[in-house]
């Protein structure tokens, strides 16, 4: 009985023991936006928010702008983000990017449909996306 005791001792230790390897791809790491913006956290009670963006083909958003820390992961496809003031940056399924922050902007699907995971930082009780017909100073 101890024999068999010490047996299944020695089985479950080892199949405790040689769990499936666990790994970490570091995806971003930056102070800045993509356009070497700085990053700015809001006052108030800490709010994150994750959606998924889906664009088809050649449909460009409106012009709007994040007051908040916004970090997007492309999952498929290739959005094209266009500042304004014409600034232009191409991200592809794999990419990560920490989107412009109060700067007005939009995106362009490119080469086929686009799905982007976002992030938001923000707080309670405020916007994550503003557009400019909304508010005249909100991006300011």
């Amino acid at each position: 009985m101890i024999k068999m005791y010490k047996a299944l001792n020695i089985i479950l230790v080892i199949l405790f023991t040689c769990s499936l390897p666990v790994s970490a791809e570091l995806l971003l790491e930056t102070e800045t936006s993509w356009d070497s913006g700085r990053i700015n956290y809001p006052d108030g009670r800490p709010e994150i928010t994750s959606l998924i963006l889906r664009l088809e083909e050649g449909v460009i958003t409106r012009f709007h702008c994040h007051p908040v820390p916004t970090l997007g992961y492309v999952l498929k496809g290739k959005i094209k983000v266009e500042t304004i003031e014409g600034k232009t940056a191409v991200f592809s399924e794999g990419e990560s990017v920490v989107e412009v922050m109060n700067t007005l902007h939009r995106g362009t699907a490119v080469a086929g449909p686009v799905e982007v995971v976002v992030f938001y930082a923000g707080a309670r009780g405020m916007p994550n996306t503003v557009y400019p017909e909304d508010s005249s100073d909100a991006c300011k």
